[in-house]
């Protein structure tokens, strides 16, 4: 509560300062004064005090007072920030009026802080969000502001085609003031032309507006400009007076940057034919120049104060605003730590029962897998084997009385009996790989050897279909790694390659040894995988099944198992395959973990 109290009493502050009227009143106030960094604080505390405003059509008028007063002050980076706030918000609501006011002072900024390039964009939006609006005034304040941007760019052609834009519009309003003010504006790029004689008569009539109604500025502005002409075109008396001319009204004014830009010239001017008042300008310019520089100074010094002071409040509200939030923070986290300690105890009590029963549950599943695994070890894999050996005993010693249908029957059998003998074994060495560390052991030895002893076993099979089996490596390679892991991968590849050859194909084996690994693999040229099924094949689950090319049946098993076996021992299992051409796994191992015995 006291937390509160304080931002309260902070905030009723900055109120005070504009005794309880409204922030944009009082900045405006300020502003018409001269007080241009009173206008900033006043506008800056406004938009503190209600931070919402920046979405309101109040905070857009705090804008403006802030856009001029910085522009006042020289800050026009700054002033162009809060002038292109105010045209985000006129373009938001749609206030086609409001926002060729807010380019045009946009573009301005831009010229006046030396960025012209920026000015153009801005300045050509202002001209064609105002053409419909049928407001001619505004339009030839427009097209005068591109002659200025344009003329900033030095693209002097450009400019006086704007200027021209701009005198005939405002013209048609049969306002002389606003005649006068952009045939004027016209002067520059004429005289940048050396366009004297046309730039005479604007200045003329200029001149003799301003000087019956009473503008000083411009006025002062126009005595120069036409002072420099006479001096370009060599009428030396005629600057000289109205250099003077100018110089006396921008001391009444006071403007002293005219004034010194003035001095400089005019000194320049009569240098030769009055060089002591040539020296005296020349030192009331330098002395402009101490009080321009001081002055400058004063406003960067008020500036960074001004910021100072805004930013030194914004952490005053922004710290009170965070302990307030930790204060509710610690609450809530203190009451979620209480409800996450109550459901934590709970859920232990309850975890612990179900734990309890699990372990039971687990121990009785695990004594029934190992009875299962008995039981296929012994009372299912022995028969089935007991079955093999028999029918290949029996077609061993037919002789030729066996009719030849009879040893058809014999040869499908012995295929049925030898594919479930792999299926059984498949899926014991799978379970026992995933369940038993030590098919991961290793061992070296040669893999040769065990590519022969592989290939052996199943040259009988081969035979029967008449495929040629080929060893294709060095006389022998040592390696360190999974012996019986590698094996039955193998076993089960050369299988799928006969399995899948036509009668009278071919399977190679092919070791090869690279820097860094040993490839082992196996080629044949059956019937190939189709592409979208290559990334299904190691899927134990997948529905892709096919038959061999007799018949020979297949359960899916045998290349998920191969993956896994491979993959224990630190290696993989890849294939490339094309339908109809045939297949080619290869087996990749690391090389003996960095190690190679390589026997000649």
């Amino acid at each position: 509560m006291k937390r509160i109290t304080s931002i309260l009493l902070l905030l009723a502050c900055f109120c005070a300062s504009a005794q309880d009227q409204d922030a944009y009143g009082v900045a405006e106030e300020q502003f018409y004064r001269g007080q241009y960094g009173s206008a900033i604080r006043i506008a800056l505390e406004g938009l503190q005090v209600d931070p919402a405003l920046s979405s309101e059509e109040s905070a857009v008028e705090l804008y403006s007072i802030l856009g001029a007063s910085y522009s006042r002050l020289g800050a026009f980076d700054k002033a162009a920030d809060f002038f292109f706030r105010c045209y985000q918000y006129d373009k938001k609501e749609g206030n086609q009026e409001g926002m060729t006011s807010s380019l045009i002072n946009l573009a301005s900024m831009y010229v006046y802080a030396g960025k012209p390039e920026l000015a153009e964009k801005r300045a050509l939006e202002a001209i064609e969000n105002e053409k419909p609006l049928g407001r001619p005034l505004k339009l030839a304040m427009a097209y005068g502001k591109a002659c200025d941007v344009y003329h900033a760019l030095k693209r002097e052609e450009t400019a006086l085609e704007y200027a021209n834009l701009a005198v005939s519009t405002a013209r048609e309003t049969e306002d002389a003031g606003a005649e006068a003010i952009r045939r004027s504006q016209r002067a520059y790029p004429l005289l940048a032309m050396n366009r004297y004689k046309e730039a005479e008569a604007d200045l003329s009539f200029s001149e003799n507006y301003f000087s019956q109604n009473g503008n000083r500025q411009s006025l002062a502005i126009v005595y120069f400009q036409l002072a420099g002409l006479y001096e370009r075109t060599s009428r030396n008396s005629l600057a000289t007076s109205y250099y003077w001319k100018a110089l006396d009204l921008a001391r009444k004014l006071p403007d002293k940057p005219l004034e010194q830009k003035i001095c400089n010239s005019l000194s320049a001017h009569i240098k030769k034919t009055a060089p002591d008042e040539a020296y005296e300008l020349l030192s009331r310019s330098a002395q402009l120049q101490e009080e321009i520089s001081k002055s400058e100074s004063d406003n960067a010094l008020e500036l960074f104060n001004i910021e100072y002071e805004t930013a030194k409040k914004e952490e005053q509200i922004a710290r009170q605003e965070r302990e307030l939030r930790t204060e509710k923070q610690l609450t809530l986290v203190l009451i979620i730590v209480l409800s996450v300690l109550i459901v934590a105890a709970i859920i232990t009590a309850i975890t612990a029962y179900r734990s309890k029963k699990d372990r039971e549950k687990l121990k009785q599943s695990n004594a029934q897998k190992d009875f299962l695994f008995k039981v296929i070890s012994h009372d299912i894999m022995s028969p089935a084997i007991a079955m093999l050996r028999g029918i290949q005993m029996l077609r061993g010693h037919s002789g030729d009385g066996i009719l030849e249908r009879d040893s058809e029957v014999l040869v499908q059998l012995e295929r049925q009996a030898e594919s479930e003998v792999e299926l059984i074994d498949n899926v014991m060495r799978w379970a026992r790989n995933k369940e038993d560390s030590s098919s991961r052991d290793k061992a070296r030895f040669d893999i040769v050897s065990m590519s022969r002893e592989a290939m052996e076993q199943y040259r009988g099979g081969a035979s029967q279909k008449g495929i040629s089996l080929e060893l294709v490596s060095p006389d022998s390679i040592i390696v360190f790694s999974g012996r019986n892991n590698l094996l039955i991968a193998l076993r089960n590849l050369l299988s799928n390659a006969i399995k899948f050859s036509h009668e009278g194909g071919r399977v190679t084996v092919t070791i090869q040894e690279k820097a860094d690994e040993i490839d082992l693999r196996v080629e044949d040229c059956g019937i190939g995988i189709p592409a979208d099924k290559l990334d299904s094949i190691y899927n134990s689950e997948s529905s892709f099944r096919r038959p061999g090319t007799v018949g020979e049946p297949s359960h899916g098993l045998g290349l998920a198992v191969s993956r896994d076996l491979v993959a224990a021992i630190g290696g993989r299992l890849d294939v490339r395959s094309v339908e109809g051409k045939g297949s080619i796994f290869t087996i990749h191992i690391p090389a003996g973990g960095g190690r190679k015995w390589v026997m000649m």
